[in-house]
Formats: structure tokens, sequence, C-alpha cells
């Protein structure tokens, strides 16, 4: 479904009273990998690895400084972000911050919603779009009753669910999730999961996860990709990489996993 090859993000650094270029920060630095139809693929690594930038770059909140992404066989840069919104949605790390506060939850759902219908090229009927609203709200756990309210009178993980909902409007096929619950409370964390893996199952979505937590990835995953210093250095399925990981970095991220010794459940 998703083809990544050799994809670079480099940001330049700038000195001097003339802004000259001295070097360059290698963000993302040749990466290649794909994603599967309902799979769910993981890159996990540290902070500053480079994951937040290559689930920017694949929904085009950045341009890349070199490579090519394709979503099935085309290249998302003859895409418009519209069409592109219709195939590849992206949940953010903080849904409160990923929120208008300024708006209801129904005008957040229902503009994706509505956005949608119109490039069908119909007439968009809005008894259609709060229908279709409370619907969406309903299959992520959340009452039709709060189409009214505003995201500051909800929880973090409610907020969450808020967010899925918008994304999940444009029926898109693959889903970008950045770090979907490392914001949120652990007894709310295990909800979240859960909930993905059933719209994964009813819905036959993919995502793209990116996280730090490795029992996390373990959890949802089929595949993992481990990153360090914008490169790819081990990939495989979640069984292999964990039993039998590589690479030197991989096994001390393993490593580092929180078990019963430290006061933390495994």
């Amino acid at each position: 479904m998703l083809k990544v090859e050799n994809l670079k993000k480099y940001f330049p650094v700038e000195r001097g009273v003339f802004r000259r270029v001295v070097d360059y920060i290698r963000a993302v630095d040749g990466i290649s990998f794909g994603i599967r139809k309902g799979e769910i693929f993981a890159l996990v690594g540290e902070s500053g690895c480079g994951k937040t930038t290559t689930a920017k770059l694949i929904v085009k909140l950045l341009e890349p400084t070199d490579g090519e992404i394709f979503f099935h066989g085309k290249d998302i840069s003859l895409l418009g972000r519209r069409e592109l919104a219709r195939k590849i949605q992206i949940i953010f790390q903080d849904p409160f911050a990923s929120l208008n506060p300024r708006l209801t939850i129904g005008t957040i759902v229902g503009e994706a919603v509505e956005c949608r219908l119109e490039a069908t090229g119909e007439k968009v009927k809005t008894k259609e779009i709060i229908n279709e609203t409370k619907e969406l709200l309903n299959r992520v756990g959340l009452p039709v009753n709060i189409l009214n309210e505003y995201p500051h009178q909800f929880s973090g993980g409610q907020r969450q669910r808020i967010g899925i909902a918008r994304a999940l409007a444009m029926q898109p096929e693959l889903i970008v999730a950045d770090e979907p619950v490392s914001s949120l409370d652990i007894s709310v964390q295990a909800q979240i999961l859960n909930l993905l893996l059933d719209l994964r199952d009813s819905l036959g979505l993919s995502y793209l996860l990116i996280a730090h937590d490795l029992n996390i990835v373990r959890f949802l995953s089929d595949r993992v990709a481990v990153m360090y210093q914008g490169k790819i250095v081990e990939m495989g399925s979640v069984k292999n990489v964990y039993k039998d990981s590589q690479h030197p970095y991989t096994k001390r991220l393993l490593e580092a996993i929180p078990t019963l010794e430290t006061g933390l459940i495994e």
C-alpha cells in the first residue's frame, strides 16, 4: 500500500550575520520501508531519531529533501493535499493541541465529513453530515449528544477519540498514529489501543505507528523498524526483532523496557 524509498529530510544549520549554511541536521537519512494493507507497521526509537519527521513527510506536512513516497504505486508528490487526505490521515500525540478550541465537536468532525462528501461532486445535505458525524462518534465510543460541546470539556482520552473520529471521517486507508497514547494516563492507553485494533479489524485500516514505548509496539504492531540518528538500523516482524535483535541499539532499547523488578508492570 505505502512504499517509502530512500527518503531524506535535511534541515540547514545557519550561522553568522548573513545566515550562511554551515551544516545540515540529517533528521531522516535515506530510509526505505513498505506497509501492507491491513498491517500495523511501527517506527520506534528515542526522541530525535527522525520518526515523527518521517510521519510528517508521509502526510505532506513537510517536503522531503530527497527520496520518494508511493501510495498504491502513485507518487504522493503528484497528489493534492485534499486528495491525499482522503487516503492518509494522521492522529497527533497531543489531542488537545490538534483540536480547534473555538469549534464544537460537531463542527470539528462534521467539517471533515463535509470535505469528503464535497469531493464526490454530490450536493451535500446538512442532515447527512449530522447523521454521519453521530455515527462516527458512536463508532469511537462517544455519546452522540456532544455535538455542541467544546474540546476543553473532555478528558485527554475523550479528546483523542474525537481526533480519531475526525480522521475516520475522511474514510482513509492508512492512518499515521504519532505517539497516539503517550500523553494519556496508563488506564486510558489500553482503551485507545484496543479501539485502534477494533477499527483496523472492522474497517480494514492500515497503520503507521510512531512510538518510543516498546511494550505498546509489541502489543499493537505486526512489523517494526528501529530508527537511530535518522536511519533504520533494524526491521522485521515484531516477534523476530524482539526475540533475536541484531543491532546493538535495538538491544539497548529492549533492555530498557520496564519490568516488575523496576516497580512497573511489564
